[in-house]
């Protein structure tokens, strides 16, 4: 039994001692007190052989197999094997026919490695196989199994072929190995052409379609051409030009100046001529039509009719005046006389008015006249600047429209002589080296590069008795499993106070001898600490926990020891522990008995014992909380109380009664609990802050791992510990 300062479940690791409480109770059994402990003999660690012979129906069936499915494999793989090496030059810059090219210019060492790579990656690519293995027809019939594709095929290649890179060189090495050399080297010859073509193609990307491209677009340039110069004749034609120029004077500009020079005279002279019209007119300025009398009456002055008249009037006036000298008024020859003279003024007034009315009249239409003349005038001036203008536009937009023609296919022949400089030079560099050459061919190979059957059916041989020795190991290795109390030490932190061995295999001596090292344990523990009251629960059902109480129980009697064993195990009852006049420790617990009433005194087959008693298909104990009383009360009467609980992870009744005792037992099972399981117990322990605690592999195979228990019993047996030197120490050291 150990215990040791309380720790925290890092790790998953579980330790669980528990610390005394202040003030009475039994001391915690770690440090302060030496450990109760049942040593294992045997050493540590994997042992091959004792895995081995654990497992040695495993380890045969992994060797056979091996063996048997490995000899067909290495006899096919034994034939020998032939290999060919090409290698591929990858020029740092592209090797033009005609000039560099620019559009295929690496900048860097890394842009370089990174082409190298790619390269190296687009080699085996599945279309550049397919198409190399239908070129080499009857080459590639050594590649080809019977029935089989070529793209099938292609795709074993991309496994066979070896590409790498060659260091500190510019060159890519491909390899193939096969069981045959006939064809070998030819068809790694024909993949790297086929991929050199490839690589020149894809340098130049879709360089015949760009080419057709080109041409397509020549040619609608050059029908743009022949359309635009068609046009510009047309439009020379209707101009009457031979040619179209930007310095070029449109005549239509001169007689346009002139037509606006004639309207601006013409519209002059209309201003005068309506300002005179204006002049004589009455309704439109004031005394216009005194100023057209007064004119009219000197050109009726000058009127030949008038002056004439006046002239044939005068001597007759004179005449009549001369009559009328000297008679009176009354006279009747001076009243006719007077009556001429009167006539002959009306006859010139009626000539002077009609003769001014006529001067009038005709200054008047002269006038509107030159008004309507100098309009009209200004009127057909207008239609001609109009239509000059017209024309002048008309020619100049023409004339423009040529010279654009003009330009649109200079530059329309300038890209045609880009464009065709361009398909020169595509049709030129689709045959240039490039950057990828064949710098070395494939060589038929002369002798195989390995092989040999019996090397590698004797590696077959030897990786099945590896294998066959490595699974048991790691079948132990990794086996979740207690099955030595080292695994509990290494998983708890502190040893078991004891393990047994499987007592069908331990015989009954020996199960005997350990049942009393383990009460002999007890007895120094209950004698160096004041122990009396030791708990045991499994941590999982069906642990062996109640054989365990009986038999240490049992073991304690026949050291002398008074013991008694209580069954507080409500979850499973064990048959044994009933007798049938035995009410058992329910109706203690009720209060309906005394507990000394309720002890069976032991016998040749059982100690003295309490039975769980009747629990009506319950799961827990009544009153249980006076259990621990009762168990103390008992303490008194018996040198050492041994209490058979539940699972400690199946009833909460565990870990109530372990909270009480002074010592709690983890009965864990060897070969059975796994290490998971024993973490979950160990953490409810803990959580719960039992007294003490430790633990005993119950249970233990004859061949466990290390062999310990087998062992221990040859030394119980023989009384000869085992042999420690070894085979090579006996030789060394006799």
């Amino acid at each position: 039994m150990s215990s040791a300062p309380q720790p925290s479940l890092e790790n998953q690791v579980a330790v669980v001692p528990a610390v005394a409480p202040a003030t009475g109770g039994p001391a915690p059994v770690g440090e302060g007190r030496p450990p109760i402990v049942i040593p294992a003999p045997g050493g540590g660690g994997i042992d091959v052989l004792r895995s081995f012979n654990r497992h040695r129906m495993v380890a045969l069936v992994v060797a056979i197999f091996v063996v048997l499915a490995g000899t067909p494999v290495a006899w096919m793989k034994g034939k020998p094997q032939y290999g060919v090496t090409a290698v591929i030059y990858i020029s740092p810059r592209f090797l033009a026919n005609l000039q560099d090219s620019v559009e295929h210019e690496l900048q860097s060492d890394q842009q370089y490695r990174q082409y190298v790579q790619q390269n190296a990656k687009t080699i085996n690519r599945y279309d550049i196989l397919v198409e190399a293995l239908r070129k080499a027809g009857q080459n590639n019939s050594f590649f080809l199994t019977p029935k089989e594709t070529v793209e099938h095929a292609a795709e074993r290649l991309q496994g066979a072929l070896q590409i790498s890179p060659v260091p500190d060189t510019y060159q890519i090495a491909v390899s193939l190995q096969g069981g045959k050399a006939e064809g070998l080297a030819e068809l790694v010859n024909g993949v790297l052409t086929t991929f050199i073509s490839k690589a020149k193609a894809e340098e130049f990307y879709a360089s015949d379609e760009r080419i057709r491209n080109l041409i397509r677009d020549r040619t609608r340039l050059e029908q743009e051409i022949a359309e635009k110069q068609q046009r510009r004749l047309d439009i020379g034609q209707e101009l009457g030009v031979s040619s179209f120029s930007n310095n070029f004077v449109n005549p239509y500009d001169h007689l346009l100046a002139s037509a606006r020079e004639a309207l601006a005279g013409a519209r002059v002279q209309n201003i005068q001529t309506e300002a005179a019209l204006a002049a004589y007119d009455g309704k439109q300025r004031a005394g216009g039509a005194d100023s057209l009398r007064s004119i009219a009456e000197q050109e009726a002055s000058r009127d030949l009719a008038l002056t004439s008249l006046v002239s044939s009037q005068g001597s007759r006036r004179t005449q009549l005046l001369s009559l009328m000298n000297g008679l009176s008024p009354d006279h009747p020859g001076r009243r006719a006389a007077e009556r001429e003279l009167a006539e002959m003024d009306r006859q010139l007034d009626e000539l002077h008015q009609k003769l001014v009315d006529a001067a009038a009249k005709s200054i008047t239409d002269q006038r509107k006249a030159e008004a309507y003349k100098t309009l009209r005038i200004v009127e057909k001036l207008n239609a001609e600047l109009e239509q000059q203008a017209s024309r002048t536009a008309w020619f100049t937009k023409n004339y423009q429209e040529g010279i654009q023609l003009g330009n649109s296919i200079d530059q329309a022949q300038k890209r045609i002589d880009g464009i065709q400089d361009r398909i020169d030079s595509l049709s030129l560099e689709k045959s240039a080296p490039g950057f990828v050459r064949m710098f070395s061919a494939a060589r038929k190979p002369t002798t195989p590069e390995k092989g040999g059957r019996k090397n590698l059916i004797a590696g077959v041989l030897v990786l099945g008795l590896v294998l066959g020795l490595l699974v048991p190991v790691a079948a132990d290795m990794f086996d979740p499993r207690l099955h030595s109390p080292r695994d509990v030490e290494k998983l708890l932190g502190f040893a078991p106070v004891g393990w047994l061995l499987e007592k069908s295999e331990a015989g009954p001596d020996f199960a005997r001898e350990q049942s009393l090292r383990l009460a002999s344990r007890m007895v120094q523990d209950q004698q160096a600490h004041n122990s009396r009251i030791f708990a045991m629960t499994s941590v999982k059902a069906r642990g062996g926990t109640s054989t365990l109480v009986i038999d240490t129980a049992a073991a304690l009697r026949s050291l002398g020891v008074s013991a008694l064993a209580v069954e507080a195990n409500a979850y499973r009852a064990d048959p044994r522990y009933r007798s049938p006049d035995d009410r058992g420790l329910t109706v203690v617990l009720q209060g309906t008995q005394e507990f000394a009433d309720a002890v069976v005194p032991g016998d040749a087959s059982m100690p003295d014992h309490v039975a769980v008693g009747d629990v009506e298909d319950q799961k827990n104990l009544p009153d249980i909380q006076r259990l621990i009383e009762i168990l103390r009360a008992a303490s008194d009467a018996y040198s050492i109380v041994l209490v058979d609980l539940p699972p400690i992870l199946a009833s909460v009744d565990a870990e109530f009664i372990a909270r009480g005792v002074d010592v709690t037992i983890m009965v864990i099972e060897a070969g059975v609990v796994t290490k998971m399981e024993v973490q979950r117990a160990a953490a409810c322990l803990e959580r719960i802050r039992v007294p003490a605690v430790s633990a005993i592999l119950n249970r233990v195979r004859l061949d466990a791992a290390d062999g310990f228990a087998r062992a221990a019993r040859h030394e119980f047996q023989t009384g000869t510990g085992p042999d420690t030197t070894g085979w090579v120490g006996r030789k060394l050291w006799t």
